[in-house]
């Protein structure tokens, strides 16, 4: 089964149009979205059709909450709260009422989907360091194989056993007994890992391999919506740069 796993899409609509294109020319069994579908950018409601038409499912990320009230907006800083306030006006109310009953979590056999940490998925705790992936031990039984997690716009895996969590190899995911591994997806619409393309990751169970897959998008036309809606420049800026 190859599947291919989408996140922090951010109201990025090239950027989506664009993955949705490659995904469409790869041969994938399903399509998961990690949430955060909503937030920084310019095309909130457009994003929230596309990946209700092209996904199998998604799940609830932060910016989707705030937006929705299932989180506090005080928990943001000024410039992204006025972003989520913008968001909430652009949504139909259709698209608001799908926004609202996502859940925060998918299990599908060995897989797992959360938007954040495993730990608590409504907690919205990032996994970026070995340390953050270290509290999973505590939970270690309860891990499926493999948890796919967006929340950081990273990509990173991590291995966990009953004692320990570190950093691992990102293309090969051996299945084993007594290993359990935490994969960031990457971000769609907001990379920040110093790499300004579009991400996500196909996932082949029969090959046990992970890839990461980077698209060019149109990113002066996504910043230039930014601006001319008025929110913070920074959000433009940082689609150049990839952080």
């Amino acid at each position: 089964m190859r599947v291919a796993i989408i996140s922090d899409i951010h109201a990025n609509l090239e950027a989506l149009e664009a993955v949705i294109k490659e995904i469409q020319s790869l041969s994938v069994d399903l399509v998961a979205c990690l949430g955060d579908v909503v937030g920084y950018g310019s095309n909130p409601d457009e994003c929230c059709s596309l990946v209700r038409e092209h996904c199998d499912f998604c799940l609830l990320g932060n910016h989707d909450a705030a937006v929705t009230g299932a989180m506090d907006e005080a928990y943001y800083y000024d410039a992204a709260r006025n972003a989520l306030r913008w968001t909430r006006d652009q949504l139909d109310d259709d698209n608001y009422k799908w926004l609202y009953s996502l859940p925060y979590s998918h299990l599908d056999g060995e897989l797992a989907y959360f938007h954040s940490a495993p730990i608590m998925p409504s907690g919205f705790f990032y996994v970026v360091q070995a340390n953050e992936a270290q509290t999973h031990v505590q939970i270690f039984d309860r891990l499926k194989s493999i948890s796919f997690i967006g929340h950081a716009h990273l990509t990173s895996v991590f291995s966990v056993t009953a004692k320990k969590a570190k950093s691992s190899d990102a293309k090969h995911v051996a299945l084993r007994e007594g290993t359990r591994y935490i994969v960031n997806v990457g971000s769609v619409g907001q990379p920040r890992d110093r790499d300004p393309r579009s991400c996500f990751v196909i996932w082949d169970s029969e090959d046990e391999t992970l890839q990461y897959v980077r698209v060019e998008y149109d990113i002066e036309s996504a910043a230039a919506k930014i601006l001319a809606a008025n929110m913070d420049e920074k959000f433009a800026k940082r689609l150049y740069l990839g952080v």
